[in-house]
């Protein structure tokens, strides 16, 4: 039964990463409307919870991508399975709160720009990660420019999460310096996929 345990952690990631995107952006439309369901009462509170639970299930599902990896390993359980959900898992973390940040802030184009092309990247990754026959289409050794990729865009969807609540949304150096990184999780994910078809 253990050796079950890295891909329920994979799968309760996928289930994190979408509810809790969800959550930001009922967060930020109950903020912005005030229309909350009678039974939770105040919508400011209502809201700051769905906030809250948007940042907490976003660093679970971030220590659930290291753990279900170090299980499997320990464990010697690792499955095709776990193999075609993990990356799957960590491309719906960072995608889906990139994307409600994106419609959040109204699509400028200096956001809108490394967003598509990061999920352009991961689209085309998985597609070719699950193409019938391709190689290495599961089992694809992690560069270190992939690992750095990773943790770079695990960052960029993160820190607004902490930016907020911080109050250094409001900072123009801060915000700059966001989406400089954002940039450059782009501009790596593009490198690291090159790679990966160049092979």
């Amino acid at each position: 039964m253990h050796r079950q345990i890295p891909n329920i952690l994979t799968i309760l990631r996928i289930l994190l990463a979408l509810s809790g995107a969800a959550a930001l952006w009922i967060s930020y439309d109950w903020s912005q409307t005030g229309l909350v369901p009678l039974w939770l009462g105040d919508p400011a509170l209502a809201a700051r919870a769905m906030a809250v639970f948007a940042a907490i299930a976003f660093v679970i599902a971030a220590a659930t991508d290291w753990l279900d990896g170090y299980l499997a390993r320990r464990w010697d359980a690792r499955s095709t399975l776990g193999e075609i959900l993990d990356p799957i898992a960590d491309k719906l973390l960072v995608d889906t709160y990139l994307l409600v940040y994106l419609v959040i802030l109204g699509a400028p184009i200096d956001i809108a720009v490394p967003v598509f092309a990061l999920i352009a990247r991961d689209v085309s990754m998985t597609a070719a990660r699950l193409w019938p026959g391709a190689a290495g289409s599961t089992a694809l050794a992690v560069s270190p420019a992939a690992k750095l990729k990773t943790a770079l865009t695990m960052f960029v969807a993160g820190f607004p999460l902490l930016a907020q609540p911080m109050g250094w949304s409001g900072n123009d150096i801060v915000v700059l310096g966001w989406i400089a990184a954002l940039w450059l999780a782009a501009a790596l994910s593009l490198l690291t996929a090159w790679n990966y078809f160049r092979k």
